[in-house]
């Protein structure tokens, strides 16, 4: 009898222990995910949705968004896209993307590894996610980031980040 299982059956395996690991992982955080279908597990922090999507063709891709920052119109088109610039170019790891054509989403993407601290990297990216959607806000309604210029050096961005990630954790507490 072979107990091997197919190729196939071993990926499903993997990756179910994976969101399971994750789903796990976020619930000892005090989160409470919710399913939502095909789109994926749902949860609240700081008055924010967060969407952990798990990805069934890569079994080493974590994907955590904040969907619908910032509705897009054909008439904010423009000022949404210089946001979106300014934000990605302030912030590592995080990116603003419009999803759909129709909002704005800040999306956090990371190969998984078994290296991986999982409740540190999930508390950075939460972390680095809110700090986006705060850059982006900032932004799309006109106000300056702090040591924000046209070409700022790796040094000033991340303690222009650090600052922010701060302020987040001042403001939680």
């Amino acid at each position: 009898m072979n107990t091997l299982y197919s190729k196939e059956q071993n990926k499903q395996s993997y990756i179910m222990n994976q969101k399971e690991i994750i789903l796990e992982q976020l619930n000892a955080m005090g989160f409470e995910p919710v399913e939502l279908g095909d789109a994926g597990f749902v949860f609240k922090y700081d008055d924010l949705n967060y969407l952990y999507m798990p990805d069934e063709d890569d079994e080493q891709f974590l994907r955590i968004a904040i969907p619908h920052l910032f509705e897009v119109t054909d008439e904010n088109r423009v000022a949404v896209l210089e946001a979106m610039h300014d934000t990605s170019l302030l912030l590592k790891y995080a990116k603003v993307n419009i999803m759909y054509e129709s909002a704005a989403w800040a999306v956090y993407e990371h190969r998984l590894t078994t290296t991986d601290n999982l409740s540190e990297l999930l508390e950075h990216i939460i972390r680095v996610l809110e700090a986006a959607a705060h850059v982006f806000y900032k932004k799309i309604n006109g106000e300056e980031v702090a040591g924000r210029s046209d070409e700022p050096s790796d040094d000033d961005l991340e303690a222009e980040l650090q600052k922010m990630l701060d302020s987040i954790e001042e403001e939680s507490n």
